[in-house]
């Protein structure tokens, strides 16, 4: 029996063995290290854009923070002495438009009568916002005077190098028992 195992192993076909197969190294693209290159480049140019984007509204806030101080502290001193007309003067179009003269005058009157003097404030918020009508600064402070605590709002449009007052809300309990 050996022997026919061996006839049918002598005319069997050999099995090939298989062999690796070498690819020149010409034929893989040079692409994926590029890939990779360009995508560091990328996260870097937006990461850097990024940067700057965050430094720019910091600035802004910034800027708006130092410009609203400077324009309350001013509405405060009218308003303190008095000069309601200056205030309505010195206001944007869209707060003269607001009421009639005569009654921007009279809530003016009516606020600094109720509250009195300013003794102090606080900023508690501030947000900037620009849009196709100008560049907005919207700001909240909380206020103390002879008759109480306030919670002032004031609404500025950025005109030039300052600000023009567009809206002034106030809420305080000294409206209501004095």
């Amino acid at each position: 029996m050996s022997h026919a195992l061996e006839v049918f192993m002598e005319g069997a076909a050999p099995t090939p063995v298989p062999q690796p197969t070498r690819i020149p190294q010409d034929n893989y693209p040079v692409e994926p290290t590029r890939k990779r290159v360009l995508w560091k480049w990328s996260l870097l140019a937006a990461a850097l854009l990024l940067g700057y984007l965050m430094w720019q509204c910091g600035s802004g806030l910034s800027a708006g923070a130092r410009l609203s101080d400077a324009a309350v502290q001013h509405f405060h001193s009218q308003l303190d002495s008095g000069d309601y007309e200056a205030i309505l003067q010195e206001s944007d179009p869209a707060f003269q438009n607001a009421d009639s003269h005569e009654e921007l005058v009279k809530f003016l009157t009516g606020v600094h009568s109720k509250l009195g003097a300013l003794r102090g404030a606080a900023r508690t918020n501030l947000s900037v916002n620009a849009d196709t009508r100008g560049t907005f600064i919207n700001t909240t402070y909380k206020s103390t005077f002879e008759q109480g605590g306030a919670v002032e709002t004031f609404t500025w449009r950025k005109a030039g190098s300052g600000l023009k007052l567009v809206g002034y809300h106030v809420e305080s309990k000294a409206f209501f028992t004095h």
